[in-house]
């Protein structure tokens, strides 16, 4: 009988390469224990539940928003894979984030009090909203009552503003590093002022505004934010950093339009008056004079002329006053053409036609570029988000039916 003998090599890169196939992704729950943090940034701790255990990287690239403690309940996110050297299979951990409500709060005021000494929540570096900025930026979830909230304000408030809408994830462990590439593309965009926020939920929906790597986009942006998470009752750490925090998505839109659409047809009605009155008073004062100097028939004539005057000064203030509605009106058009053009041209518009955006390493995938078995790939839709690997990839295979009814397939 043939025996067919294995290295050990060959046998642990057998059992990783079948480990790594079937667990791709797993979320674990479990308590810390044994943690480590290695002079090189990397940590290491064994996650256990009361029957069993198993190891856990967290590589030094991969930020967590609080520090790790033995005895903590967590939530990890990652994949299996093997050690060789030591025959160990262990998660990859992506990500961490607290389990319970008490470690939750403990993880909040450790990253408050750390930013709080590192200057992030500064006064002196709050900048102050424009009192009519010409674009601006939103980045929240497609789906909730807060872009329904936010867009029928600005649009009520300010219709000529350009609004720049960046639909974005704001709960689960993508969360957070989607809504700080948000903000990054939104002020790469030319926005004046940019809103980011949701609506309400518990301190486990609300957890990405609590993250470090939101807290670190907000305090690098060199445009105004305004923060608008949750209900007035709800605080996270975004609201202590951004420059602007606002109770509501609704209040949000009130605060970066101080200035409304009202107030400047009142402001020119107000302007007309000034200007009409002013120089009225002016011929007035003129005409008394005259009088005391001239012949009643000459008076007259002049009084004639004075009445004939007035009527063109109204009539030029008219017009004015007309020419600068159409003015405002041609504006008023003119960004709601833009603000069509933006949404058909927007990268993010094919999701609206129910297709998903792939993204690999970061970026966004062509049409043009190749797949390869292993790869990791996040699948990114209207309503939601995911992660896949590739398995196998396979050359498209073209199928045409024929008059008679049969399909003919050919590669």
């Amino acid at each position: 009988m043939n025996e067919h003998v294995l290295t050990v090599s060959l046998l642990t890169q057998a059992i990783s390469q079948v480990l790594e196939a079937e667990f791709p992704l797993v979320h674990v729950l479990g308590e810390v224990s044994n943690y480590k943090r290695h002079q090189s940034g990397h940590r290491y701790f064994t996650l256990k539940d009361e029957g069993a255990q198993i190891r856990c990287v967290l590589w030094r690239g991969r930020a967590v928003p609080f520090e790790l403690q033995d005895g903590m309940q967590v939530k990890v996110r990652g994949r299996l894979s093997v050690y060789p050297l030591q025959g160990n299979y262990q998660i990859d951990c992506w990500s961490v984030l607290p389990a319970g409500i008490g470690d939750l709060y403990l993880a909040f005021e450790q990253l408050k009090k750390e930013l709080a000494a590192a200057g992030y929540f500064d006064p002196e570096r709050k900048r102050r909203l424009p009192r009519l900025p010409q674009i601006i930026g939103v980045a929240t979830s497609p789906s909730g009552a807060a872009i329904r909230d936010i867009l029928t304000t600005l649009e009520r408030r300010n219709p000529a503003a350009t609004v720049v809408f960046r639909p974005t994830l704001v709960q689960g462990a993508e969360a957070a590093e989607d809504i700080a590439r948000a903000l990054a593309e939104l002020e790469s965009f030319g926005c004046d002022v940019i809103i980011v926020g949701r609506g309400g939920g518990s301190i486990e929906d609300l957890w990405a505004f609590n993250t470090r790597t939101v807290a670190d986009a907000i305090f690098r942006a060199r445009v105004p934010i305004v923060s608008a998470v949750g209900h007035e009752t709800d605080v996270t750490i975004a609201d202590f950093v951004a420059d602007v925090r606002a109770a509501t998505p609704t209040a949000a839109a009130e605060l970066c339009t101080p200035i409304r659409r009202e107030d400047i047809l009142v402001w020119l009605d107000e302007w007309t008056d000034r200007v009409r009155t002013a120089i009225t008073d002016r011929l007035d004062s003129a005409a008394v004079l005259i009088g005391d100097f001239l012949s009643p028939t000459t008076y007259r004539m002049l009084t004639i002329h004075h009445e004939h005057l007035r009527y063109q000064l109204a009539m030029c203030i008219e017009r004015l006053r007309a020419a600068a509605l159409r003015t405002a009106e041609t504006c008023l058009q003119q960004q709601e053409q833009l603000q069509s053009a933006i949404t058909l041209l927007h990268p993010l518009g094919p999701l609206d036609r129910g297709f998903a955006l792939i993204e690999r390493d970061g970026r966004i995938l062509s049409a043009n570029e190749q797949l390869a078995p292993g790869d990791e790939l996040r699948l990114h839709r209207r309503r939601d988000s995911g992660v896949a690997s590739i398995i196998s990839v396979f050359d498209p295979v073209y199928q045409r039916v024929l008059h008679n009814g049969e399909t003919d397939s050919h590669h």
